[in-house]
């Protein structure tokens, strides 16, 4: 006899959507988790000499389709300090303040080769969502169009990152432009401008996901926030608890996005909006990292997310599915779709352990078995997608079967 699982519910006093609610995750353990999973691709980033243009991104979303993928993330920009042959802004920006920071090495960053638009048809045809990836970053040539814009800055004044001695010039642009700070009025701006240009090009996409804003350690001592410090709460850094300034801080992170998801939903409302958060640093403290980074989970709810990007980056070793699943749990957000690096070889200036097709194997069975509990976990992405070896791809797609 079949059981109508609604009718059998209410008997029970439970209403079918209380089975989303995390006291009741796992409910229905039969049932088959809810999880699809997707490449993050890079139209530049860590590809080195390669050009990589319509066909191979074609190609990709072909692959994807034949393996059951739902969706796919593409970075937008590179940045010189991770992947020293790429650095730039990947698509033909009108706005004349972002085209000092153009890639003209990419093949999409011109009009007469700008390629995009067709990947974006190509995924809706398969049935394969497509969104893009913005980092709330600066890159070189950002001060010819924003020459007021400022960075990250400790108390003595030096950006959060070190400059080796020997750097050139170039080097060190790449380096000093990068961490900006959203109290800085210009570098919201630049935010907003960047966005908007990309978003109007592509009106089509599925959604936007951004990495950033977010503080490092004991920052931010540039002009931008010791104005606003002053004016939201007339005091200065020096003068505030740990808990009073981590509070702040997420504030004015809250206020930036929100200030941001408002432009998106203006150029279409259709747009989903995600963020990358969440991560558990090496002393295992994922609430003290969150609140330093200006990422309480409180205040990043106020801003509407459709999804959250926690990181998945192998640094734990065989204490990694712990370490997630203790972010998430922090979270506690209805919509995880877990940022899930497999690249063997890490990228400059950003050490990760090797990963290898048996890692990969491993962390695609974990989660698959974790969806079963826990409704909220609902996609895995894995990255990156131009700079893994094909034993890795291979796992991956024997896996997620």
């Amino acid at each position: 006899m079949e059981i109508n699982r609604r009718k059998f519910l209410t008997m029970f006093g439970i209403t079918p959507l209380a089975l989303y609610g995390r006291e009741f995750k796992g409910f229905w353990k039969e049932d088959k988790p809810d999880l699809h999973f997707g490449w993050t691709t890079c139209l530049t980033y860590q590809t080195d000499d390669r050009k990589l243009g319509f066909e191979y991104f074609n190609n990709l979303l072909d692959e994807m389709h034949e393996h059951g993928m739902t969706h796919l993330k593409v970075m937008m920009a590179s940045h010189g300090n991770f992947s020293p042959k790429n650095h730039g802004l990947a698509w033909p920006a009108k706005n004349e303040k972002l085209k000092p920071q153009l890639d003209k090495k990419a093949v999409n960053a011109h009009e007469e080769t700008e390629f995009f638009s067709r990947i974006i048809n190509k995924a809706h045809v398969l049935n394969i969502k497509i969104y893009i990836e913005i980092k709330y970053l600066g890159m070189r040539g950002i001060n010819e169009g924003y020459p007021g814009i400022e960075v990250l800055r400790k108390k003595d004044g030096q950006i959060i990152h070190t400059i080796r001695p020997e750097a050139g010039t170039e080097e060190r642009e790449k380096i000093e432009s990068l961490h900006i700070c959203c109290n800085n009025i210009h570098a919201q701006q630049y935010m907003r401008d960047k966005i908007f240009d990309v978003l109007t090009r592509y009106q089509n996409l599925d959604g936007i996901v951004l990495e950033h804003p977010s503080y490092s350690g004991n920052t931010c001592y540039c002009n931008g926030t010791q104005h606003q410090l002053k004016n939201d709460l007339g005091r200065t850094i020096d003068e505030l608890s740990v808990d009073e300034y981590q509070r702040w801080k997420s504030k004015r992170i809250r206020d930036t996005l929100i200030d941001l998801k408002e432009l998106i939903k203006s150029i279409n409302p259709k747009f989903e909006f995600g963020f990358y958060t969440g991560f558990s640093p090496s002393d295992g403290n994922v609430e003290n990292f969150q609140l330093t980074r200006g990422h309480d989970p409180k205040a990043l709810k106020e801003v509407g997310f459709d999804f959250l990007m926690p990181y998945c980056e192998g640094r734990h070793k065989k204490l990694e599915t712990r370490e997630i699943e203790k972010v998430i749990d922090y979270l506690d957000f209805p919509y995880i779709n877990l940022h899930t690096t497999i690249r063997r070889e890490p990228p400059l200036n950003y050490p990760l352990p090797p990963k290898g097709p048996k890692y990969v194997k491993s962390i695609i069975n974990w989660g698959k078995e974790y969806a079963k509990t826990n409704r909220q976990f609902k996609r895995m992405t894995f990255f990156n997608e131009v700079k893994i070896p094909d034993e890795n791809r291979q796992a991956v797609y024997d896996s997620i079967i």
